[in-house]
């Protein structure tokens, strides 16, 4: 039903989701880091500091995503996914990149994180559970990730549906109520 909505806009996205769908995560509670790191050769520590990628220091072609500890759970997982994307998408920030650079690849590894762990196509099934009281905490709880993400995820996806046509459910229609 919401086809215009939910199909990725950007290469970024659409590269995000036939990663998801090459490794068979269809559905929220299949979205599995440890096994995506797994796939490529990487392995996740934490640590007491900053987050961080790099080559792993004992085998050859394999990397660390190495995640601030004192982060909470849900936070820990949007630094693995944000993290994960430097690594599929840049090895790594480059150190001798200039700021405007390092600026570009921080923010791909954003965008990178918020499709991998709530991919609009996964959305679809779930309008009609939300409302635009409940969604942030609802999607929060069945995606995995912090409210604030939910919630920016969800108003991008009102978006998406507003310039797709489908104004009658942001207008109190079937799901999406407000």
């Amino acid at each position: 039903m919401f086809d215009n909505a939910c199909k990725p806009h950007t290469w970024l996205e659409s590269r995000v989701y036939m990663l998801l769908r090459y490794h068979g995560m269809e559905l929220p509670e299949q979205i599995d880091l440890k096994k995506l790191c797994s796939c490529y050769r990487i392995e996740l520590q934490t640590i007491c500091g900053r987050s961080r990628t790099h080559t792993h220091p004992m085998k050859e072609n394999h990397y660390v995503i190495a995640v601030d500890q004192s982060l909470d759970p849900l936070s820990m997982r949007v630094k693995i996914a944000h993290e994960f994307g430097h690594l599929v998408l840049h090895e790594g920030v480059q150190p001798k990149s200039s700021d405007l650079m390092i600026d570009w690849q921080e923010a791909q590894a954003n965008h990178f994180a918020e499709h991998l762990l709530m991919p609009f196509f996964m959305f679809a099934p779930l309008i009609s559970k939300l409302t635009l009281y409940n969604a942030p905490q609802y999607l929060s709880s069945v995606f995995l990730v912090p409210e604030a993400l939910a919630k920016k995820r969800f108003d991008r996806f009102l978006n998406r549906l507003y310039l797709s046509g489908y104004t009658h459910l942001l207008e109190g229609g079937s799901g999406c109520q407000s």
